[in-house]
This record gives C-alpha cells, structure tokens and sequence, in this order.
C-alpha cells in the first residue's frame, strides 16, 4: 500500500509521526519504494527493447515478402504487380517499401554518408545472418553478405549473433498461433 501511494501517505500525520518514532523503518519503505520504481523502470526497458526486436522480425517479414512475392509496386522483376492492390498486410511492408525505393535510388554512395541507406544495409545484412537458404533466397546480397560474414571480427559476429538471437526470440514469442506464423500472410 505505501509503495503504491507513496506520496499521499508521506504527507499524512501517521507518516510524521512514524518517522520521528521509527526512522529505520522509513528508511527500509523509502528504500522499497525506490527498489520497486526500478523495477518498474527495468520491465519498462525490456518491454520496449522486445518491441524493437518485434519490429525487426516484422522488417524481416516484409523484406522476404517484398523479395519473394512482391508488395503493390514493388518486387522482383519476375512478377507482375498489381499497384491498385489493396493494402498489405505486413505492417512494416509500407516503410520498408520506401526505404528499398530510396536505397536503389539514392546518389549518396560514400560510407556513413545517408541514414536510409545504412539502416537498409543493416536490414540486408541481417537478413542474411538469419537466412538458411542464401544460395535459393531471392533478397539482394544476402550471398554477398554471407561471404562477408567469414571475414568479420569475432566482436562483430557476437554482436550480430546476439542480435540475430534476439529478433528470432521475438518471432518465437508471437506463438503459433499468430497469422504470420501460420503462413496466412
């Protein structure tokens, strides 16, 4: 209850007095409120920090279906497009969309030089840290970056294998029961 409403009791009479009659028991509350905020404040991080990774899983989605399938305008070149199409549904498809547009068009090829185009290099790059099948798979470089990935740093590949790790806890985490999961997206 104190770690509840901690500021309407602190400013009750009761309070006063417990705190002149008793200071090591405040201490031990003040210390429970200050340890459950942390809490709070930790389950917050981790919430956010799972939503990232969800949204990653959902980029990687709509980059498979973009590469494989196609999306409205945009996909392989073996596919016939349907611009009218209603909308998609991958949530991310549309960004991603954009940013696969941007990428192929942007004129700004020097290292670190455009935002989109590293977060699409990243998302390239991470695709084919998780694909199984690059030697099949129909997403952009995912061969290139496969052979890249033998001459990288072991800080590197441990950083990328934790991140890899983590989206795929994601998708684990969507159940299957999810639309996705089963196939019917």
């Amino acid at each position: 209850m104190v770690v509840k409403d901690f500021k309407a009791i602190t400013s009750t009479e009761g309070w006063k007095i417990m705190k002149r009659a008793n200071p090591a028991l405040e201490q031990e509350l003040v210390e429970s409120v200050v340890d459950e905020d942390s809490r709070k404040q930790e389950r917050l991080r981790k919430v956010e920090e799972r939503k990232v990774y969800l949204q990653l899983h959902e980029a990687m989605e709509a980059l498979l279906h973009i590469c494989r399938d196609g999306c409205r305008t945009i996909g392989p070149r073996d596919k016939v497009l349907k611009g009218s199409q209603v909308a998609c549904n991958f949530p991310a498809c549309k960004g991603l969309e954009a940013l696969v547009r941007h990428f192929s068009n942007c004129k700004t090829r020097v290292p670190g030089g455009c935002v989109h185009c590293k977060r699409m290099w990243q998302l390239l790059e991470l695709h084919s840290r998780m694909c199984n099948e690059p030697d099949l798979c129909k997403v952009p470089l995912c061969r290139h970056f496969k052979e890249k990935m033998q001459q990288q740093s072991k800080k590197d590949e441990a950083k990328w294998k934790l991140l890899v790790s983590k989206v795929i806890s994601a998708k684990k985490a969507l159940g299957p029961f999810s639309a996705r999961h089963a196939g019917l997206l």
